[in-house]
């Protein structure tokens, strides 16, 4: 069985990965499907964010990174996936994600949607809560440009944080 987990992954976090952790449990493949979406202006390039799913799952069997634009369901049926992995967090994620779930399954004439319950720890970390903790934690002081790099360590890997660091040291604050 097939699942796709599709996400922005802007940056990746441990919360992605414990939800790819538990999904490899129930799926022999799941293919984290990086969404493209040229209207939109992320942090990170898409090369970079395979590159750091690459890294987090380079240990976890039968997980595989590709990207899609367009529809999920469409993805899906091109991968020969019949299942869609996703995480919630909070009542608001499952207030979007059924209808997703609703719509993706009748695209994709039976496309199933599985949603784990996110670990408590990762219950109100999201990518963009992410990204602005990362902007904020520079300050010039002396010229100097720092980065707290303690404030992201429950919710990204160290290879994370230094992406941040060398995004946001780039950046004129």
């Amino acid at each position: 069985m097939t699942a796709i987990f599709p996400g922005s992954f802007d940056p990746v976090t441990l919360g992605h990965i414990d939800i790819v952790k538990r999904g490899a449990l129930l799926f022999d493949r799941i293919v984290i499907a990086v969404l493209h979406n040229p209207s939109k202006s992320p942090l990170f390039t898409i090369q970079e964010r395979i590159n750091l799913l690459q890294a987090e799952v380079s240990d976890i069997t039968g997980v595989s990174i590709d990207t899609y634009m367009g529809l999920l369901a469409e993805f899906a049926k091109a991968q020969n996936a019949r299942y869609i992995l996703r995480g919630v967090r909070t009542e608001a994620d499952c207030a979007y994600e059924i209808p997703m779930a609703q719509a993706n399954r009748k695209l994709g004439k039976g496309l199933e949607t599985i949603i784990l319950a996110a670990d408590p720890i990762f219950g109100y970390m999201s990518s963009g809560l992410i990204r602005e903790i990362a902007a904020a934690g520079y300050a010039s002081s002396n010229g100097e440009v720092k980065f707290d790099d303690s404030a992201l360590d429950q919710w990204v890997s160290p290879a994370v944080k230094h992406m941040l660091r060398n995004k946001f040291s780039n950046k004129e604050l």
